[in-house]
């Protein structure tokens, strides 16, 4: 039987929360955009493009919430990313335009997703060795992998029987619970000042 962590098995949770709702959100509305464009008064392309671009933005500050984590610690820089995206689930969820919630889903929590989704790993690795890294690592595989999956199943559940704006309020429910439960996650100490992040390279990458 593994020996647990300082934190125990709690941070691990944390984490695997964080994923699933990741994964959850770039694929649960593939199936309801039909009800999107109804909605939101929109085009069908319309609503393909912000599904696309919430998946753009997120890669392409992937990059910049890593070298963030140096900056201000790798607990600070996931906390920072779940408060954006649990902001960006709220405007999604009340959308009222498709602007809206491209603003909202596409940007703000895509975002947001960025910079948890780098401070993943490195807290995990952290957090845990030897064999309780390879058994931690593992499970937010399998949890992210598991959340893609489920994702068109939850939001066709959702999209029928109740709203496609339960989806959010599902995920602002479960960044709720991340930042209650965030006392568990260790800090790292910043190695590098604000001064030393490549603004123009952090631009040309997102490019």
């Amino acid at each position: 039987m593994l020996n647990k962590s300082r934190t125990g098995w709690m941070a691990l949770f944390v984490i695997s929360l964080s994923l699933f709702i990741i994964g959850l959100d770039s694929t649960f509305m593939n199936v309801a955009m039909i009800y999107l464009v109804k909605d939101l008064n929109t085009t069908l392309g319309s609503v393909q493009s912000i599904i696309a671009i919430y998946t753009l933005i997120m890669g392409c500050f992937v990059l910049f919430g890593a070298k963030l984590q140096d900056v201000m610690g790798r607990k600070k820089t996931f906390l920072t990313g779940a408060i954006i995206y649990g902001i960006g689930t709220i405007i999604a969820a009340t959308s009222i335009t498709s602007s809206m919630l491209l603003l909202g889903w596409s940007v703000i929590e895509g975002f947001g997703a960025a910079l948890m989704l780098t401070a993943t790993t490195a807290i995990t690795t952290a957090t845990y060795s030897g064999k309780q890294r390879t058994f931690a690592l593992g499970i937010i595989a399998t949890i992210f992998t598991i959340s893609v999956a489920i994702g068109p199943l939850l939001g066709g559940f959702l999209t029928t029987f109740y709203s496609w704006r339960w989806g959010f309020a599902l995920e602002a429910i479960i960044v709720l619970i991340i930042l209650l439960l965030s006392k568990n996650i260790l800090e790292s100490k910043p190695t590098l000042k604000w001064s030393d992040i490549n603004i123009k390279g952090v631009i040309l990458s997102a490019f």
